[in-house]
């Protein structure tokens, strides 16, 4: 009996050795070639993910190999904690509830009310529109009467609703994806949904989206808000040139999770300002993005 739980003790040690080894060398040749293979860079996105495998997997290694695996997952899991420290001023111009409210939801009265309840200044919201939700619409916009909107039978639909004036706010495109431009007075928010890198095409015009919306960010003189899904997550290097090459940084710690399928965090808020934001992920409602509600 104890020669039989030893072999299959055995076998496991192994097998966790060789999973560790071989996620270990997935995630370094996902973050060095992810930028030119986007199969590669999708395994980036699990970076947080493996790295806890792999911290199982140590205790299969002699004690030097260990304790050097120990120290490389530590390290990224720190890494996930960033931005270390958050605004706790409560003194602020402007609250923005940035939500993807998911366009096949079946709650829009629960929703509408949700959405109501927050009682922020402005609303960034996207896969709502068209005859689905036009009556949820109207009855936003009787509360925000300042508004621009891509209404469409489509999961890019998108909105941004004001309760006060804004000096412009304009839809644009890159190819056939939307983003939002609101300016206000000193300040200017952008509401963005690249589409999802679930085939190389996607995956291609996500990056040119990307590369379109950095160049206007970083022209951008106001005090920023970039706010969306943005089916991209911190651990990606595409995601680390964007914010890179728009001047902006993050607001949400790197492992906050927003999409619930695959535990990631893909909803985010990026900013470029004096004062640090202060960003509140708030409970899940019926979508599989959990809404985020800033202060700035």
């Amino acid at each position: 009996m104890n020669n039989y739980y030893n072999k299959i003790k055995k076998i496991i040690a192994n097998r966790l050795r060789l999973y560790s080894i071989l996620i270990v060398s997935l995630l370094l040749i996902s973050q060095l070639l992810g930028l030119y293979f986007f199969p590669l860079e999708l395994i980036t996105h699990f970076t947080l993910h493996g790295t806890l495998l792999v911290l199982l997997g140590g205790f299969t290694f002699k004690s030097k190999f260990r304790y050097l695996l120990w120290i490389l997952c530590l390290t990224i899991i720190g890494l996930s904690f960033y931005p270390y420290f958050q605004s706790t001023n409560t003194e602020y111009i402007q609250s923005v509830l940035s939500y993807n409210i998911k366009f096949e939801n079946n709650h829009k009265t629960h929703e509408l009310d949700f959405i109501l309840q927050t009682n922020a200044d402005v609303l960034a919201l996207v896969e709502i529109g068209g005859s689905e939700w036009k009556t949820q619409l109207n009855e936003l916009q009787q509360k925000y009467p300042y508004n621009c909107s891509h209404n469409i039978d489509s999961p890019f639909a998108m909105i941004v609703l004001s309760k006060n004036k804004m000096i412009s706010c304009e839809v644009n495109f890159v190819d056939i994806y939307p983003f939002i431009r609101a300016v206000f007075p000193k300040r200017t928010i952008f509401l963005l949904h690249p589409p999802p890198p679930v085939n190389k095409e996607l995956a291609n015009d996500r990056l040119q989206y990307f590369k379109t919306v950095a160049t206007i960010i970083a022209n951008e003189n106001n005090d920023l808000l970039v706010v969306g899904d943005l089916n991209n997550t911190p651990y990606s290097p595409i995601y680390r040139k964007f914010i890179q090459q728009a001047r902006i940084k993050d607001s949400l710690k790197y492992q906050t999770t927003t999409w619930k399928p695959a535990i990631l965090p893909i909803d985010r808020v990026l900013y470029r300002c004096e004062h640090q934001v202060l960003s509140k992920p708030l409970s899940w409602q019926y979508s599989d993005h959990k809404p985020i509600l800033t202060y700035w």
